[in-house]
């Protein structure tokens, strides 16, 4: 199929596992889990984004080695950073505040989380990225209802957030 149903997905697997991640940290740190995010569903689109741009240069671009582990911090961490202040800015609610951790920015990113996102950034890429390629190369055909069923499931949770948010706010 064409390049850009295998980005969407990419994008629905990495923001599906994102939002394991989230939720077994949570889990560990708090002994709960995670009540609230932007969305309801189990997606979190930050991680599918940050790892499908980490997927496009390390498959088309062909970044390997140092500046490949330098791209799993910066594309990570400016995603998480801009996804912060356009929650803010648009929505005026912080979904998570770092500004108690050392080394961070306005509160949205610091060092101790974007050092974590390079570790599993890199790991992602390299050890579990394969699999998912390999994996959506032998069943392409059969993904294409699973990739439109939870790309649809995830518009309509993003539709019910946004009319949420507009209720709340009148």
């Amino acid at each position: 199929m064409s390049r850009i149903f295998y980005l969407l997905f990419n994008f629905i697997i990495y923001s599906f596992m994102g939002w394991i991640i989230e939720e077994l940290y949570s889990f560990v740190i708090t002994g709960k889990f995670k009540k609230e995010g932007f969305l309801k569903g189990p997606f979190k689109p930050m991680y599918g984004t940050a790892v499908t741009y980490l997927i496009l240069c390390n498959e088309i671009l062909e970044i390997n080695g140092v500046p490949f582990i330098l791209l799993c911090f910066l594309i990570p961490t400016t995603v998480e950073y801009i996804s912060g202040a356009l929650l803010k800015y648009i929505f005026n609610k912080g979904y998570w505040d770092y500004s108690c951790f050392k080394y961070n920015i306005h509160g949205f990113v610091t060092l101790k989380f974007s050092m974590y996102w390079t570790l599993l950034s890199f790991i992602g890429i390299y050890f579990l990225q394969p699999a998912i390629h390999n994996f959506y190369n032998k069943s392409e055909m059969n993904l294409i209802t699973g990739v439109c069923f939870f790309s649809i499931i995830l518009i309509i949770d993003l539709i019910f957030t946004l009319q949420n948010i507009k209720k709340a706010r009148f």
